[in-house]
């Protein structure tokens, strides 16, 4: 048994309990014979921002945290994702043809050679033991090939859409791409169109995709890809979980571009508590061969970092006590986050933006959305400096591990250990069981997947004021423990061992 919670636990192991036939106030049990999705696993995002973070420290503290993500000792992360060209976490805006070339010729990743990128790549990948798929998404096209001509626009609120006459250009750019990080040793295993196609309005590197325009666009990248004997997925959509049935019906619902679909990838920024498990069941019982994969989500919008950067801007002498966040495990297992609609959501969605316990929203949604049909999670940088960034469009946000360069100082939050601790027991080709809990509190919630290994890993959240008693059961087996309160625990069953 593995625990995090907010009493300082860290992944602390401890050992669970043969049950008897007392009660307990709640029952977790595990269906041997109900499987439901296999799962790929849990990862993090190799960004530019990651890379640059990463390069204040010296060379022992950033390997010791390539480790800590990747190798078998640590998260053992087996996902990750990257963006084709830059984004709001790139130190600049760049594309890998800047100037309108159709033929392609001038198609160049060195700026990703100069900005680090592919070297924290290159790195993650020689950790020992390391094995992890790397989904890659573009934040636009370049701007030559877009009605507004532009990367983003604040100004007018747009990030422009993608001219029909270069659907072409653009499926080429995305071979083009899978190729060249294939000469580099890299290889691509799935794509998305476009990160958030229902835009960000215009504040940094984005593309409006309609879910028509999207299936359009995948029919014609599914194609080239296909001429040009590239395997790469193709994931559509990429944004918030809510909006999904739209393109999914769109493109799904088209013979050609649902061909070319290996499944959709989603977010989490609809609201700050909500897994939105209604929509995952109803596409996986709608679509029951396609994939759902959890792309991106992280703690944004923090009102505190705003302040932090701008007490650094401004030289005061006070900007060091202005990181609650920084070191700090309590705050988040507090409900002290904000996120971007605490100030801009529409005044219908506030209610889904209260502040939150970032611990509490990192734990619910993984174990939900895997109870819920999502085959895969990847959280968004794997790494940040302690104010946020470095972010060329001042859209600061945590991470769950950020770093202090001036005094190389490495900070492992709850959030890493709660995605570590899910990681570390649910394998890439595990099988999620079909898990029910019963007279159980408020705010307890279990997940359970059968891994490659034969062991069986159940995953319980609480967010309970005080401590529960539970009992797994999974076949002939039971299992008791107790949940501390504000906890992840998880039980690691081993059926191929007698019982003691």
């Amino acid at each position: 048994m593995f625990t995090t919670s907010r009493a300082g636990d860290a992944q602390n192991e401890g050992a669970a309990q043969l049950a008897g036939d007392g009660a307990y106030e709640a029952r977790i049990t595990v269906h041997l014979s109900r499987p439901r999705q296999t799962f790929f696993g849990v990862g993090g995002s190799l960004t530019q921002a990651s890379a640059a973070a990463l390069s204040t420290l010296s060379p022992a503290k950033r390997q010791e945290v390539l480790e800590a993500y990747f190798g078998p000792a640590g998260a053992h992360y087996t996902l990750s994702r990257t963006h084709i060209a830059s984004s709001d976490f790139s130190t600049e805006s760049y594309q890998y043809v800047p100037d309108a070339d159709p033929s392609l010729d001038s198609f160049s990743i060195q700026p990703d050679r100069d900005n680090g990128l592919l070297e924290l790549i290159h790195d993650a990948r020689a950790v020992t033991g390391a094995d992890f798929r790397l989904i890659a998404s573009p934040w636009s096209a370049p701007a030559w090939m877009k009605d507004n001509g532009l990367l983003y626009d604040p100004k007018e609120r747009c990030g422009g859409r993608l001219r029909r006459e270069h659907h072409g250009t653009f499926a080429r750019y995305f071979v083009k791409y899978v190729q060249a990080y294939a000469a580099e040793g890299i290889p691509i295993w799935a794509i998305t169109p476009v990160n958030e196609p229902q835009g960000n309005a215009g504040n940094w590197e984005s593309m409006d995709m309609s879910p028509e325009e999207q299936r359009d666009f995948v029919r014609v990248l599914g194609r080239t890809l296909a001429e040009a004997e590239l395997g790469p997925h193709v994931l559509i959509f990429d944004q918030n979980r809510r909006q999904l049935p739209a393109y999914t019906a769109a493109i799904y619902g088209d013979q050609e571009a649902s061909r070319h679909a290996f499944g959709a990838a989603v977010h989490w920024y609809d609201s700050t508590f909500k897994v939105y498990e209604d929509v995952l069941e109803t596409q996986h019982r709608l679509y029951p061969d396609k994939v759902i994969i959890h792309t991106e989500g992280t703690i944004d919008g923090v009102a505190d970092l705003r302040v932090y950067r701008e007490a650094c801007r401004a030289g005061s002498a006070d900007a060091e006590r202005l990181t609650p966040w920084w070191q700090n495990d309590p705050w988040y297992w507090q409900k002290e986050a904000t996120d971007w609609g605490w100030d801009w959501a529409p005044e219908e969605d506030e209610p889904d933006h209260p502040r939150y316990a970032p611990a509490f929203r990192y734990a619910r949604d993984l174990v939900v959305g895997m109870g819920h049909f999502l085959a895969g999670w990847v959280d968004w940088n794997i790494v940040l400096d302690k104010g946020g960034g470095p972010n060329h469009v001042e859209n600061w946000c945590l991470a769950p591990v950020m770093v202090d360069g001036d005094t190389d100082t490495v900070y492992y939050a709850p959030t890493f250990h709660i995605l570590s601790q899910v990681s570390r027991f649910s394998r890439p080709g595990g099988v999620v069981l079909e898990t029910t809990v019963d007279g159980v509190p408020e705010g307890v919630v279990a997940a359970s997947i059968r891994n490659p290994d034969g062991t069986i890993a159940v995953h319980v959240f609480s967010e309970a004021a005080y401590d529960v008693d539970y009992v797994v059961v999974a076949g002939d087996r039971r299992v008791a423990a107790t949940s501390p309160s504000a906890s992840l625990q998880t039980v690691v069953l081993d059926p191929r061992a007698a019982p003691a």
